[in-house]
């Protein structure tokens, strides 16, 4: 399901309330998130394909934390009440600098992340009430890797080489929560949620991967130039371009945790001060596209036996301040 049906959602909401005995009581609200987002691709198979985001017998590291404006409007009908929540940030660097993706190369990359979430819950007394919703992410990574391959077998030439693109890595999910809530002091009131999650994680990348031959030391001293060595080559620049587009498909689960306090400022105003984990587990990963097109007269094609050895697992960590008011 994609967030366009997420976010319609709420009008089918609104639609079979309508005729419901309840009044409907409206709410909206507007938060700051602190997130800490980590993620760890793991590969522990020495045999398979060049599609895999890390090398064999590697693992890798990626963390990044930002801030993120959240916006939400709820309803709320008697023991129902129903929530679309949508936050985006942004940061730098979320994989290694060096090493990544393989020994020996360079990364630098730029990040823009959104979430959107719809949630439903049963309120069963003062006390417990169980949830249940839907949960979109979206990671936009821009990247560039870069590495040298020094010359060898007496050539007279390195190679630069690069890689230059984008990955979108998208998780969507369902979960299913029980909440407790009780009260602490006057105006205050705390909560506990612990729920379970299930969810898809599809990672589209598209790049081009692009090798210079760069005339080495020992051509240029005995004086040969840059321009006389890629003339020699077929296409006249010694430059070799793919843009390469792949797909990988996986799924898994995670455990949600929650804490938060409550303060009641007046009967329709709220600030709610909160703390979640969520914890992902997915399994190796189905390659389902794997094409490479030739840019400067090389080769094109696909590879349609692809595998990836690559488990992924996510986790982040939220703390939020939130105002909401009810109309």
């Amino acid at each position: 399901m994609k967030k366009i049906n997420i976010l319609l959602m709420p009008f089918i909401f609104v639609s079979l309330s309508i005729s419901a005995a309840d009044e409907i009581k409206w709410g909206m609200s507007i938060g700051y998130e602190k997130i800490d987002y980590g993620i760890t691709l793991e590969n522990t198979d020495s045999g398979t394909s060049s599609s895999d985001i890390v090398a064999p017998n590697t693992i890798s590291e990626g963390t990044m934390s930002y801030g993120a404006v959240a916006l939400g409007i709820d309803m709320r009908a008697g023991n129902h009440s129903f929530s679309v929540k949508s936050a985006n940030g942004d940061s730098d660097d979320l994989m290694p600098s060096y090493d990544f993706p393989f020994t020996g190369w360079k990364n630098v990359d730029s990040n823009e992340r959104s979430e959107t979430s719809l949630n439903y819950s049963y309120k069963l007394n003062n006390n417990w009430s169980v949830a249940a919703g839907m949960y979109f992410g979206e990671n936009e990574r821009e990247f560039t890797h870069t590495k040298t391959f020094p010359a060898r077998d007496n050539l007279p030439f390195n190679w630069d080489t690069q890689e230059l693109g984008m990955q979108t890595s998208e998780s969507e999910g369902t979960y299913i929560a029980a909440v407790y809530q009780d009260q602490l002091a006057d105006k205050w009131f705390w909560y506990g949620k612990l729920g379970y999650q299930t969810s898809t994680f599809d990672i589209d990348q598209k790049y081009v991967y692009g090798e210079q031959a760069v005339a080495a030391d020992a051509w240029l001293n005995a004086g040969g130039t840059q321009a006389e060595l890629v003339a020699r080559f077929s296409n006249g620049t010694g430059l070799y371009e793919w843009d390469i587009v792949y797909a990988v498909e996986t799924e898994g689960s995670a455990a949600v945790l929650g804490l938060g306090l409550v303060y009641v400022i007046t009967p329709l105003d709220t600030v709610t001060f909160g703390y979640e984990r969520k914890n992902y587990s997915y399994d190796k990963g189905d390659v389902v596209k794997y094409t490479y097109t030739g840019l400067s007269g090389n080769d094109s094609g696909s590879i349609d036996d692809a595998i990836t050895g690559t488990t992924f697992d996510e986790e982040a960590d939220y703390l939020t301040i939130t105002y909401r008011h009810q109309f």
